[in-house]
């Protein structure tokens, strides 16, 4: 195995463990952490960078380390943990046998089910949403998503072989949810930052051509220069709002 697939290897592992620990309340045991990098032949000091990554993102390793709710939160996400965890404290699993029976008639399509299966999940929500802490999205949006598709998951379990299959089911879906809002900002971001890029260089070539000319520049003499296509102009003008003072907007 060369380097690149060594590293690509290794993320693979690092990504697994995190959604084993999503669907095991943060916490993951030391066989899985073992057998996730079993043949890497990892160093200590490799081993515990593991384990350094791992308690960064809160989760921990039963019998080693507790995830600490309040590693790595920013204010807001911290004062919003607070008030959220209080506010589903009173919610608590049922007996396992009574557990199983709203899980099986939740996946038969009982409405009242599926209700209760989904309050009942509202805590896992909260834990999923530590492990995507600090990636651009505040804690309230991530689980404002996963909730959104805990709702819509408990209607979709008629193919699950069982109950046991069921909270990994819906921690997964939860987990896919925040991942595609975290993808969504990167991508909202990165757009944001590119109408910026455009409208900067609009305004910096009608600058430059005012100078030269010796007055405001119109959109056809700006287009007539080259360089810059109508869409970029255009865009750059309604990011600005009007406000490129170079530009002359009465023609």
């Amino acid at each position: 195995m060369n380097e690149m697939d060594r590293q690509a290897a290794f993320t693979r592992m690092l990504e697994a463990l995190v959604r084993a620990a999503g669907k095991n309340h943060n916490m993951i045991t030391n066989d899985q952490l073992q057998k996730a990098f079993e043949g890497m032949d990892l160093s200590d000091d490799q081993l515990q960078t593991v384990k350094d990554y791992l308690s960064a993102a809160s989760i921990g390793i039963e019998g080693e380390t507790n995830p600490d709710p309040d590693n790595n939160m920013n204010e807001e996400d911290h004062d919003y943990f607070a008030d959220y965890r209080e506010m589903i404290a009173a919610i608590e699993l049922p007996e396992d046998g009574v557990f199983d029976a709203i899980k099986i008639n939740a996946m038969a399509g009982d409405g009242q089910a599926q209700q209760d299966l989904a309050t009942y999940m509202l805590p896992k929500v909260l834990d999923i949403s530590r492990l995507y802490l600090n990636q651009g999205v505040y804690m309230e949006d991530l689980v404002g998503a996963g909730n959104e598709e805990l709702m819509r998951s408990v209607r979709m379990m008629a193919p699950l072989e069982g109950p046991q299959d069921v909270e990994g089911f819906l921690a997964e879906r939860v987990m896919n949810a925040m991942e595609e809002l975290i993808e969504a900002n990167i991508h909202s971001k990165a757009a944001d930052a590119d109408a910026v890029g455009v409208a900067n260089k609009v305004k910096a070539k009608a600058d430059a051509l005012a100078d030269t000319l010796g007055h405001k520049v119109t959109i056809e003499e700006l287009l007539s220069a080259g360089e810059l296509t109508e869409d970029e102009i255009m865009d750059a003008i309604r990011l600005t709002g009007n406000k490129i003072e170079t530009i002359d907007y009465r023609q």
